[in-house]
């Protein structure tokens, strides 16, 4: 099936910012449980990258339109796109500033099982961030196949969002 987006066909390893000059973001690895991007953030810090994950104000500038939060291990949250009628909803399973945030992902709309994700925030040495992202916990049925790579083609589009919004304020 051909996708209308420009990097949802790339093979793993391949670079998915085609611009010179734009952060690196790169699919790493795709098993069939799994998915790997890394992707810099040369102008944020771990702690303020991690925060555009956890405060509604910076959350809402480049991911859901609506949320609603509990920043905290076993805190909750529940994220909204209310023109598509879309939900996602999970729980907070680590959260350690700047450091590692992780967090189950179940969409309403998906009949897939629940899956985890963990983002994980380490220094780069100018001052920014490389943010490897691991969302797994996929069946090896063909469903959840095709779940996994409209969520690869939904997190290349989010994360370009978030290198385009995060700026040091």
């Amino acid at each position: 099936m051909q996708r209308n987006t420009p990097n949802a066909n790339l093979r793993p390893g391949r670079f998915l910012d085609m611009a010179i000059g734009r952060p690196k973001l790169e699919l790493v690895e795709t098993a069939r449980d799994r998915i790997t991007i890394v992707a810099d953030f040369p102008h944020l810090s771990p702690a303020l990258l991690f925060d555009y994950w956890t405060s509604i104000d910076l959350l809402k500038k480049w991911w859901p339109p609506a949320a609603e939060l509990q920043p905290e291990v076993g805190g909750t949250y529940h994220f909204s796109w209310p023109k598509q009628d879309w939900h996602l909803r999970g729980k907070f399973t680590m959260f350690d500033r700047g450091k590692t945030l992780g967090f189950t992902w179940k969409w309403d709309h998906e009949s897939i099982d629940v899956t985890r994700v963990t983002l994980h925030f380490n220094s780069i040495p100018n001052g920014g961030t490389k943010l490897t992202l691991l969302h797994e916990g996929y069946s090896k049925n063909s469903e959840a196949k095709k779940t996994r790579d409209e969520h690869i083609e939904g997190w290349t589009f989010f994360l370009r969002k978030l290198q385009e919004q995060g700026q040091e304020p």
